[in-house]
């Protein structure tokens, strides 16, 4: 690109270098862009902002903008029903081409000008002129593009032909604009000018949009759904309506997701719900009795289904113990939490026990099936129950205001909603890291509780299931015993020296991330060697693995007059400090060769150091040096970073990553224990067809572990065939036969 000099503008020059932009501004409005030279106009923009007219040429764009989107949307004025959408989402893409091309021609004023003092982009101004213009200013236009949505919408309902691209895509252009506008919601901007004076009011994107649109398409779709409802009542049986009701739901469905705003979709969906069924609960619950007594369920369960879809799952529950039993207590519509999950549960089962004494045995089956499902496919739609309920058992675990009765009592209702989680090797890992995290942080307020919930799952799920987390609580009490026969060994001037206490936790049974091997300081190392040599000598075929980045020091030290400290920090923060009894200063590379780190994790563990400002670094040449001048109120301090993430994952910036599901282990996990199960199955059966292990596996699987994948089940069998534990039969290949 040639270089183009500075040059000093006169306000007079500087005009007439905007007046070519400004013509240029009008001639790209209108397509008419080869007789322009876009290297001209970008220079004419770069001389003027060079020339510190940013100002004068900021507010200019703003009036020229403002004009020429004006002049865009003046067909939707004259424009006619018919062709109003196809002219809406036309003017749209003019405003966009028009944006695109001026952005690039004042490119150099948008970068050095318009962003370096935060001011609206291009792309902004135009897109807040198009929805100003269109729905703000003009109330007449709003109205009439508003009508025009609503009344497709309605033409839609009543199964005739629109132009459905267009609806759709008139309604994007809606939530595009909306969405595009994010710059200070909460405060008035004003641009004012001497030639030109306009005000916006930001209001927050989703109110406007509620405001606009969605508020008047909920009535319409409100009244719509009422009137109709209304007819059907007054000329359906309750079953024929209840039909009706389901089909015209599904269609109500494809029409939301085809062409209404995603953010609409729900309010649309809860509002049919209401007036097909919530208002007209009292007249559907007539004949309710008449469909159990014959034998209905069918129908009775297609009403359960139609408040199964709706996300207000609260108000379906409560609509639908309105219709069955008058007496039971209303249910908190926005109880969201796993304690409302556990309260609706009981009152759900409540309400089955009562509706179930009219029929027989294949009704209260079925419609206990249709309350199971519906609570196993909420919560195990995703994973997040699962988690509210690992952190729901870990708040109880560390409460230390609750007795041991208490924490039992609220345990038991949490085990309810376990009991439906059909991944449980998955709790089972999550709830592991918590239990990780509790016991080595001595965070667990009853150990008595925390055997006893450890008893009930191993009594629902197996030993498989919990030996890990039964090898973690005999590690711990193992530990103690070998942590106090080793402090026996020493001598009085050993114990008065250091209190060390050792954890020994079986490798693989413990959720921990391996740490990067450290050379921690002699002082240190001399008695980790004596643990090593003593523990050894009694468990020879055992080998030990410092994890240093949990373990913890309590370090002593004394500064400048006499001010004495005791710092809790890590084994690689108490090696740092410890060198410097050494030398007064160290660079940090020496740091990190002394201690054979890297510079991420030597970073990591420095920060709280320099936080608290027991070192002090020099950014010159890198080096660190004891703040010998320490001061601080308190005579313990606490500079270890979190343990945490140090279990996990150290590199984790999520803060729910640590507790994320490690599918690898898992699927080895699932391996395990599937191939056990069939052996064991076989062992007993002797002789069993494909179908029929597969009854036998699904139904232990699925109770005490976790549910089956048939391709999993087969590349199982197959294994298992491969290392000769089973056969097949000769003539039957789909049977199996148990090789002793």
């Amino acid at each position: 690109m040639k270089k183009i000099i500075q040059e000093n503008l006169s306000p007079e020059e500087a005009k007439t270098l905007w007046k070519y932009l400004d013509d240029a501004c009008y001639l790209i409005a209108e397509h008419q862009t080869k007789q322009l030279s876009f290297q001209e106009l970008y220079n004419h923009a770069y001389k003027l902002i060079l020339n510190k007219f940013g100002d004068f040429a900021y507010t200019q764009l703003q009036v020229s903008i403002h004009n020429i989107v004006d002049k865009l949307i003046h067909p939707l004025n004259i424009s006619n029903d018919d062709q109003l959408l196809n002219d809406f989402v036309k003017a749209y893409e003019e405003v966009q081409y028009f944006s695109k091309l001026l952005a690039g021609i004042l490119l150099y004023m948008e970068k050095s000008y318009i962003i370096q003092k935060s001011l609206k982009t291009i792309k902004i101004i135009c897109n807040e002129s198009f929805k100003t213009k269109c729905f703000e200013k003009d109330q007449n236009l709003a109205s009439k593009l508003l009508n025009c949505f609503l009344a497709q919408i309605r033409n839609h309902r009543n199964s005739q032909v629109i132009e459905l691209f267009n609806l759709k895509n008139a309604l994007q252009i809606l939530v595009i604009i909306f969405t595009l506008l994010q710059i200070d919601i909460n405060q008035e901007q004003q641009i004012k000018s001497k030639d030109y004076s306009y005000t916006i009011e930001y209001r927050n994107n989703d109110d406007f949009y509620k405001y606009f649109l969605e508020r008047k398409l909920i009535q319409d779709s409100t009244r719509y759904f009422k009137e109709e409802s209304q007819l059907n009542l007054n000329k359906m049986t309750i079953e024929e309506y209840i039909l009706f009701v389901e089909k015209r739901y599904q269609n109500e469905v494809e029409r939301v997701q085809s062409c209404i705003p995603k953010i609409s979709h729900q309010k649309v969906l809860d509002s049919f719900i209401k007036n097909y069924i919530t208002s007209n609960s009292q007249y559907i619950s007539q004949g309710l009795q008449d469909f159990i007594e014959n034998d209905k369920t069918t129908i009775f369960i297609k009403i359960f289904q139609l408040f199964v879809k709706s996300e207000e799952f609260d108000q379906f529950i409560k609509t639908l113990t309105q219709i069955i039993i008058d007496d039971l207590q209303l249910l908190n519509q926005n109880d969201n939490t796993l304690q409302g999950f556990i309260k609706l549960y009981e009152k759900i089962f409540s309400m089955y026990d009562k509706i179930a004494q009219f029929g027989n045995n294949q009704h209260q089956y079925k419609f206990h099936k249709a309350i199971k499902d519906a609570f196993e496919q909420v919560i195990n739609k995703d994973n997040f129950i699962m988690f509210e309920l690992n952190k729901y058992f870990d708040y109880i675990m560390r409460m230390e205001s609750l007795r041991d009765d208490e924490k039992r009592v609220q345990i038991e209702k949490g085990f309810l909603i376990f009991k439906l989680v059909q991944s449980k090797d998955e709790f089972e890992q999550i709830y592991r890291r918590h239990l990780c995290v509790r016991l080595l942080d001595q965070a667990s307020s009853s150990s008595e509780v925390e055997h006893d919930l450890l008893k009930k799952l191993k009594l629902e799920c197996g030993s498989v299931l919990t030996h890990k987390m039964e090898t973690m609580f005999s590690d711990l009490q193992r530990s103690n015993e070998e942590s106090q026969k080793f402090r026996q060994k020493l001598s009085q001037s050993q114990r008065e020296l250091i209190d060390l206490d050792v954890l020994v936790l079986t490798s693989e049974q413990w959720p921990i991330a391996d740490y990067q091997p450290i050379i921690v300081h002699n002082e240190l190392l001399q008695w980790q060697q004596q643990f090593t040599s003593y523990y050894q000598s009694k468990n020879q075929k055992r080998k030990l693995a410092f994890n240093y980045g949990l373990g913890s020091v309590s370090l002593k030290a004394t500064f400048d007059l006499n001010c004495k400290k005791d710092f809790v920090c890590s084994v690689l923060q108490a090696t740092i400090l410890m060198h410097f009894n050494k030398q007064r200063i160290y660079k940090l590379d020496e740091l990190i060769k002394l201690t054979n780190t890297d510079q991420e994790v030597m970073q990591s563990e420095l920060e709280n150091l320099l936080q608290f400002k027991l070192l002090i670094q020099n950014q010159e040449d890198n080096s660190l040096q004891l703040n010998y001048k320490f001061q601080h109120r308190s005579y313990k301090i606490k500079v270890q970073p979190k343990k945490q993430a140090l279990l996990f994952n150290q590199k984790s910036k999520n803060k729910y990553q640590e507790y994320k599901i490690d599918q690898k282990e898992i699927a080895l996990d699932r391996r395990v224990y599937l191939e056990s199960l069939i052996v064991r199955v076989l062992k007993t059966k002797k002789q069993l067809d494909h179908k029929d292990l597969f009854k036998y596996i699904d139904k232990d699987a699925k109770t005490r572990h976790f549910p089956i994948e048939i391709p999993f089940f087969k590349e199982c069998i197959e294994n298992l065939i491969q290392k000769e534990y089973l056969i097949r039969q000769e003539g039957q290949l789909d049977t199996y036969i148990y090789k002793a």
